[in-house]
């Protein structure tokens, strides 16, 4: 009997670093990744782009994954249709992205045509060519959407433009990398002045009958980005007025918290008709997302 000892080599990869890539996401736990780096740099960020058989192309920001191209609609989805759903019909004529360069707030707010006017104001002039390159799903129908207006600059310091011009909106999302936590006080995240009551401040003038809406992570592993944010919106606004909901976004491996102030009644009772282009939200979903596991709520009982 002949023994199968040797193997055959294996074929040429392809294209591209093949790695095995770690994200670490609380001690001792991390996420592991096997794939092909098609994108790096680092710059004003670090940036890497994962090719990866299952989640598609995966797009991390100082190591911390952002999205895939996989199940990036469930996470835009939830972040805009939630809050725009909840006011009455019709009521949000303009709104500010704060962050998203990425383009896919961006997507699904032109996807109502009552919406006039959508600004994205991105800090990093990089995440909106890769996208285009890389990720041409998450752009708009129509690139080109006379309503959406691109601008490269600090959001924070936006605001304040805006605020010395008069201008308003309905309607801001802030649409950001996490926070930076570490005691070192040296961050890499140029998000972190945006979950800072200061800011909050502004966009209480700059939005002051709107909507605001942030992103803050997944409380089972980042308890206190999200206690840190509800504090921050319960300090600025009405505290009557501030909400949360949640959204699983199964690359993200819990659920994704967002905080939300809203002026209107009952937003957990969808307003608007159903997208008939979504394949996440409905009106089912919109108000299931307002039911808390009581984890949750005793998190926010501060």
């Amino acid at each position: 009997m002949v023994k199968d000892i040797m193997s055959k080599a294996l074929p040429t990869e392809t294209k591209g670093v093949r790695v095995l890539f770690g994200e670490f996401v609380n001690i001792d736990y991390l996420y592991s990744y096997l794939g092909t780096i098609i994108y790096a740099e680092s710059g004003m960020q670090n940036i890497f782009i994962l090719e990866n058989k299952f989640w598609g192309r995966m797009l991390f920001i100082n190591n911390n994954l952002q999205f895939t191209s996989r199940d990036e609609f469930i996470y835009h989805e939830s972040l805009v249709h939630i809050p725009v759903q909840s006011t009455p019909e019709g009521s949000i004529k303009k709104v500010l992205i704060c962050g998203g360069g990425d383009y896919g707030a961006a997507r699904e707010l032109l996807k109502y045509p009552e919406i006039e006017e959508v600004v994205i104001v991105d800090i990093d002039p990089k995440i909106p060519k890769l996208v285009e390159e890389y990720f041409p799903e998450l752009l708009p129908e129509d690139p080109k959407d006379p309503r959406l207006k691109l601008i490269v600059e600090d959001a924070f310091v936006m605001v304040q433009k805006y605020l010395d011009e008069g201008k308003a909106f309905d309607l801001v999302i802030i649409d950001s990398t996490d926070p930076d936590i570490s005691d070192t006080g040296i961050t890499q995240e140029l998000s972190h002045a945006l979950f800072g009551v200061k800011f909050h401040q502004m966009l209480y003038e700059l939005c002051p009958k709107g909507v605001v809406v942030q992103q803050c992570g997944t409380p089972f592993t980042m308890k206190n980005i999200f206690t840190e944010t509800y504090k921050t919106f319960i300090n600025v606004y009405p505290a009557k007025e501030v909400f949360c909901y949640r959204s699983n976004v199964p690359s993200f491996g819990s659920d994704n918290a967002f905080i939300m102030r809203c002026p209107y009644p009952n937003p957990e009772i969808p307003k608007w008709k159903e997208l008939p282009n979504v394949y996440f939200y409905s009106h089912e979903i919109h108000r299931s997302a307002f039911g808390l596991p009581k984890f949750w709520r005793e998190a926010l009982a501060v």
